[in-house]
């Protein structure tokens, strides 16, 4: 007789297997009762508590049919979004745990040979246990998660891929599993649920990606500004910061940019000099783009200058007209010159205002644009995070 053989008809062994039996045979049997009694629902206490422990996490309960089936059906709903085909899903459990036979027979309980455990397990109505939900995972390189009633998560890996697809169930009153869904997901579709977990191990990383992105970032910024600077011989560095926003960091562009306010700002001062005028030029006048639609050699035109009156009029049959007085004719000049540069200092000031706005709508055009691409990216990916603070993994 084998050692093994010889385990098995031991008096004192036998009665241990016998109680066993009749325990889970008597748990089975109350969380029957307790189903018919309160429908497939099971208790509504419990279904009250845990529907309130979801939903704090944005997620809810789809409840699937309690015929003994419900492992495969909530699989299968978070799989393809719909239990119609738990039949095949549990077939190809137990043909996984028959391939890999040396990974499962340890743990078959009961003191039942594993062929025969395998046979039941592919019958319809069969319980199937966390074994089958280990032999599910790995056939289909799913990571399954168990939510339960006041209790963390339970993550069962079938795959150690880093962006490996989740499938959320929930265990409930010791015997039933149920799908877990989005809060408003009603549609037939498959699920699509990532854990995060909320550690200060994940938030300090989180932290220095941003801090060295940051840094990065300072970093372009301060050689970008350098090579307009050497391109151009602008000194102005508010001035190259304001360009190269407008043109979204093309350096090339803002060159272009910079060097045509320098060229415009040479004509401005050369036609202030020209009037005898104080005409001081401060950087803050000028806003990046002020060049756009402007051509660099076009100069304004100045109005001429007050032509000197004949001294002698020859009209027929009047007197000549006396010259102006010199005093009231440098009033004139002077007026005249206050009127230009007061003239120039408008259109300068309207020019301003029409920059600014048009940067404005641009600014608004980019946030607009960028909150669309989020959203598009939100939509296109379609993943729940569900959030947790600690996972129990199998």
């Amino acid at each position: 007789m084998s050692r093994k053989q010889n385990v098995r008809s031991r008096p004192g062994n036998k009665a241990e297997l016998e109680r066993k039996r009749d325990e889970r045979a008597a748990r089975r049997a109350l969380a029957k009762e307790r189903r018919n009694r309160s429908g497939e629902s099971g208790d509504p206490e419990e279904f009250l508590s845990f529907a309130n422990q979801l939903q704090v996490l944005g997620l809810r309960l789809r409840e699937v049919p309690g015929d003994g089936n419900c492992l495969f059906h909530a699989l299968g709903d978070q799989l393809e979004g719909h239990s119609r085909n738990h039949l095949r899903h549990r077939q190809e459990t137990a043909d996984y745990m028959v391939k890999h036979r040396h990974d499962f027979e340890p743990f078959v309980e009961d003191d039942v040979p594993f062929d025969r455990h395998v046979q039941n397990l592919a019958q319809p109505g069969t319980f199937a246990g966390n074994d089958a939900i280990v032999s599910f995972a790995r056939n289909n390189q799913v990571n399954v998660v168990i939510h339960q009633l006041n209790n963390p998560l339970w993550q069962i890996r079938g795959s150690d891929k880093a962006n490996a697809r989740e499938l959320h169930i929930a265990y409930r009153y010791g015997e039933h599993y149920d799908s877990v869904r989005p809060v408003n997901d009603n549609t037939e579709t498959p699920a699509h649920l990532q854990t995060e977990m909320l550690s200060k191990d994940v938030s300090n990383r989180k932290g220095k990606t941003k801090l060295n992105l940051s840094e990065e970032r300072a970093e372009l910024r301060l050689d970008a500004v350098q090579k307009v600077r050497n391109a151009t011989g602008c000194a102005d560095v508010s001035l190259i910061l304001q360009s190269l926003e407008a043109e979204s960091y093309d350096i090339e562009s803002t060159i272009q940019v910079v060097l045509q306010i320098k060229e415009l700002k040479q004509i401005d001062d050369a036609d202030c000099a020209a009037e005898g005028s104080d005409c001081s030029y401060s950087s803050a006048t000028w806003e990046p783009g002020d060049c756009e639609g402007l051509d660099p050699q076009r100069r304004p035109q100045h109005p001429p200058a007050p032509q000197k009156e004949q001294a002698v009029h020859r009209t027929q049959g009047r007197q000549p007209r006396p010259r102006d007085d010199p005093q009231e004719q440098n009033k004139k000049n002077i007026s005249q010159k206050v009127s230009n540069k007061q003239r120039k200092d408008q259109q300068r000031q309207e020019k301003k205002k029409r920059q600014e706005e048009r940067h404005r709508q641009k600014a608004q055009e980019q946030r607009s644009n960028n909150a669309d691409n989020n959203r598009q990216e939100e939509d296109s990916s379609g993943v729940t995070v569900v959030k947790a603070i600690s996972t129990l993994n199998i």
